[in-house]
Protein backbone atom coordinates (compact mmCIF):
# COMPACT_ATOMS: atom_id res chain seq x y z
CA UNK A 1 0.00 0.00 0.00
CA UNK A 2 2.82 2.38 0.85
CA UNK A 3 4.48 1.75 -2.51
CA UNK A 4 1.19 2.47 -4.23
CA UNK A 5 0.90 5.89 -2.56
CA UNK A 6 4.44 6.90 -3.51
CA UNK A 7 4.04 5.89 -7.17
CA UNK A 8 4.54 9.06 -9.33
CA UNK A 9 1.65 8.15 -11.62
CA UNK A 10 -0.77 7.88 -8.71
CA UNK A 11 0.45 11.19 -7.31
CA UNK A 12 0.04 12.82 -10.73
CA UNK A 13 -3.51 11.49 -11.12
CA UNK A 14 -4.40 12.64 -7.61
CA UNK A 15 -3.01 16.10 -8.33
CA UNK A 16 -4.98 16.35 -11.58
CA UNK A 17 -8.15 15.28 -9.77
CA UNK A 18 -7.60 18.03 -7.21
CA UNK A 19 -7.16 20.60 -9.99
CA UNK A 20 -10.23 19.44 -11.91
CA UNK A 21 -12.42 19.35 -8.82
CA UNK A 22 -11.19 22.83 -7.91
CA UNK A 23 -12.12 24.15 -11.34
CA UNK A 24 -15.52 22.48 -11.26
CA UNK A 25 -16.30 24.10 -7.93
CA UNK A 26 -16.14 27.55 -9.55
CA UNK A 27 -19.03 26.86 -11.95
CA UNK A 28 -21.99 29.01 -10.85
CA UNK A 29 -25.36 27.45 -10.21
CA UNK A 30 -28.09 28.50 -12.61
CA UNK A 31 -31.80 28.54 -11.96
CA UNK A 32 -34.43 29.04 -14.61
CA UNK A 33 -38.17 29.02 -14.78
CA UNK A 34 -40.95 29.81 -17.21
CA UNK A 35 -42.20 33.38 -17.44
CA UNK A 36 -45.80 33.99 -18.47
CA UNK A 37 -46.05 35.70 -21.85
CA UNK A 38 -47.88 38.71 -20.46
CA UNK A 39 -44.95 39.46 -18.14
CA UNK A 40 -42.12 38.74 -20.55
CA UNK A 41 -42.04 42.24 -22.02
CA UNK A 42 -42.46 44.09 -18.74
CA UNK A 43 -40.07 44.44 -15.86
CA UNK A 44 -40.98 44.46 -12.18
CA UNK A 45 -40.55 48.23 -11.89
CA UNK A 46 -42.03 50.29 -14.70
CA UNK A 47 -39.96 53.28 -15.68
CA UNK A 48 -40.37 55.84 -18.37
CA UNK A 49 -38.33 56.17 -21.52
CA UNK A 50 -36.91 59.47 -20.25
CA UNK A 51 -35.57 57.82 -17.08
CA UNK A 52 -33.96 55.06 -19.11
CA UNK A 53 -32.42 57.59 -21.49
CA UNK A 54 -31.07 59.54 -18.51
CA UNK A 55 -29.42 56.37 -17.18
CA UNK A 56 -27.85 55.65 -20.55
CA UNK A 57 -26.73 59.26 -21.01
CA UNK A 58 -25.05 59.16 -17.60
CA UNK A 59 -23.08 56.10 -18.70
CA UNK A 60 -22.22 57.68 -22.06
CA UNK A 61 -20.83 60.78 -20.33
CA UNK A 62 -18.01 58.78 -18.75
CA UNK A 63 -14.66 59.56 -20.31
CA UNK A 64 -13.64 55.91 -20.85
CA UNK A 65 -16.90 55.10 -22.60
CA UNK A 66 -16.61 58.13 -24.86
CA UNK A 67 -13.01 57.26 -25.78
CA UNK A 68 -13.90 53.64 -26.54
CA UNK A 69 -16.85 54.64 -28.73
CA UNK A 70 -14.65 57.13 -30.61
CA UNK A 71 -12.04 54.38 -31.10
CA UNK A 72 -14.77 52.20 -32.60
CA UNK A 73 -15.66 55.02 -35.01
CA UNK A 74 -19.00 56.17 -33.59
CA UNK A 75 -19.96 59.83 -33.51
CA UNK A 76 -22.35 61.36 -31.01
CA UNK A 77 -25.03 61.72 -33.69
CA UNK A 78 -24.75 58.03 -34.65
CA UNK A 79 -25.08 56.96 -31.01
CA UNK A 80 -28.13 59.17 -30.50
CA UNK A 81 -29.82 57.95 -33.67
CA UNK A 82 -29.23 54.30 -32.69
CA UNK A 83 -30.65 54.90 -29.22
CA UNK A 84 -33.70 56.58 -30.74
CA UNK A 85 -34.32 53.49 -32.89
CA UNK A 86 -34.62 51.21 -29.83
CA UNK A 87 -38.05 50.24 -28.61
CA UNK A 88 -39.10 51.07 -25.05
CA UNK A 89 -38.47 47.49 -23.92
CA UNK A 90 -35.03 47.32 -25.54
CA UNK A 91 -34.09 50.69 -24.08
CA UNK A 92 -35.24 49.63 -20.61
CA UNK A 93 -33.31 46.35 -20.83
CA UNK A 94 -30.19 48.21 -21.92
CA UNK A 95 -30.51 50.71 -19.06
CA UNK A 96 -31.08 47.88 -16.57
CA UNK A 97 -27.95 46.09 -17.79
CA UNK A 98 -25.89 49.25 -17.41
CA UNK A 99 -26.75 49.34 -13.71
CA UNK A 100 -25.33 45.85 -13.20
CA UNK A 101 -21.99 46.40 -14.95
CA UNK A 102 -18.82 46.78 -12.93
CA UNK A 103 -16.64 49.19 -14.97
CA UNK A 104 -13.30 47.75 -13.92
CA UNK A 105 -14.52 44.29 -12.98
CA UNK A 106 -14.57 42.91 -9.50
CA UNK A 107 -11.15 41.26 -9.67
CA UNK A 108 -12.46 37.80 -8.81
CA UNK A 109 -11.28 36.30 -12.11
CA UNK A 110 -7.76 37.63 -11.59
CA UNK A 111 -7.61 36.20 -8.07
CA UNK A 112 -8.78 32.79 -9.29
CA UNK A 113 -6.22 32.75 -12.11
CA UNK A 114 -3.39 33.69 -9.75
CA UNK A 115 -4.48 31.00 -7.30
CA UNK A 116 -4.63 28.37 -10.06
CA UNK A 117 -1.18 29.31 -11.33
CA UNK A 118 0.24 29.01 -7.82
CA UNK A 119 -1.41 25.62 -7.33
CA UNK A 120 -0.04 24.37 -10.65
CA UNK A 121 3.47 25.54 -9.75
CA UNK A 122 3.30 23.76 -6.40
CA UNK A 123 1.98 20.58 -8.06
CA UNK A 124 4.74 20.59 -10.68
CA UNK A 125 7.36 21.09 -7.98
CA UNK A 126 5.87 18.27 -5.90
CA UNK A 127 5.69 15.89 -8.85
CA UNK A 128 9.28 16.55 -9.88
CA UNK A 129 10.54 15.99 -6.35
CA UNK A 130 11.71 19.53 -5.66
CA UNK A 131 11.34 21.11 -2.26
CA UNK A 132 10.75 24.80 -1.67
CA UNK A 133 11.99 26.24 1.59
CA UNK A 134 10.89 29.64 2.76
CA UNK A 135 13.05 31.14 5.45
Amino acid sequence: MKAFMTDPLVRWIAAMLVVVMGLVSFVPGVEASFVPSDQSDRSSSPTSRQEDMATIQKALEQRLVQERLRDLGYTDDEIKSRLDQLSDTELHNFAAQLDTLAPAGDGFEVAVIILLVLVLIVLVLMLTGHHVRVS
